[in-house]
């Protein structure tokens, strides 16, 4: 299915005609591509999200693994490769999660942006902060290695309010719509309170 690849031909289901690794469990093309790679690449992008947990795996999806610039892995049928200068495949850029070569989540959440639909990209980034994978700070910093992503302004808008505290679309509406205009007092928001023992 790639250089040096082999698959047992009773694990190829899928859409015939269809690349041989789209037609693959997403968990043994996952594998596949990261063998291929032999070190020299992680995987990224959606890619990345889906062993973070933050996606479904779906037969027929793309495998994308980011590469250095320098490296000699190039697109193939089935595998997008997405060269990037100074990555090096190793930590703290990349991690090993599940026994499989990632990109850190941050920036797989900022490659992945421009790819998706706004709905679903600003669940999955509200998501990961909700469930403590990621922090607002942590992906700011990563957004600042990107100046030229895509819609770049409307992620920067959303890490500025899951900073101020909201937690949700329907509290993101409020902090924009409710809570803000002309003669409004400055509020103190997502303020810590103890109750007895524990502080919610």
């Amino acid at each position: 299915m790639l250089p040096e690849v082999f698959v047992a031909a009773h694990l190829v289901g899928g859409r015939p005609g269809a690349p041989v690794l789209s037609r693959l469990d997403p968990a043994i093309s996952r594998r596949a591509a990261l063998a291929w790679a032999d070190g020299y690449g992680a995987l990224s992008h959606l890619s990345a999200l889906a062993v973070w947990g933050l996606r479904p795996e779906v037969v027929g999806d793309l495998v994308h693994l980011s590469a250095p610039a320098s490296a000699s892995l190039r697109t193939r049928p089935g595998v997008i490769v997405h060269r990037r200068r100074g990555l090096a495949i190793e930590p703290p850029q990349v991690i090993v999660r599940r026994g499989l070569t990632v990109t850190r989540l941050e920036q797989a959440l900022v490659d992945s942006w421009p790819t998706m639909p706004p709905p679903d990209r600003r669940a999955l980034v509200i998501r990961a902060v909700n469930d403590r994978l990621t922090t607002p700070k942590r992906l700011s910093a990563a957004l600042e290695l990107v100046p030229k992503l895509i819609d770049r302004a409307a992620l920067r808008h959303l890490l500025a309010q899951l900073a101020d505290g909201c937690r949700s679309p329907l509290e993101i509406w409020g902090h924009e719509h409710v809570f803000t205009g002309p003669g409004m007092p400055a509020f103190r928001r997502q303020v810590s309170v103890r109750v007895g023992r524990r502080l919610v």
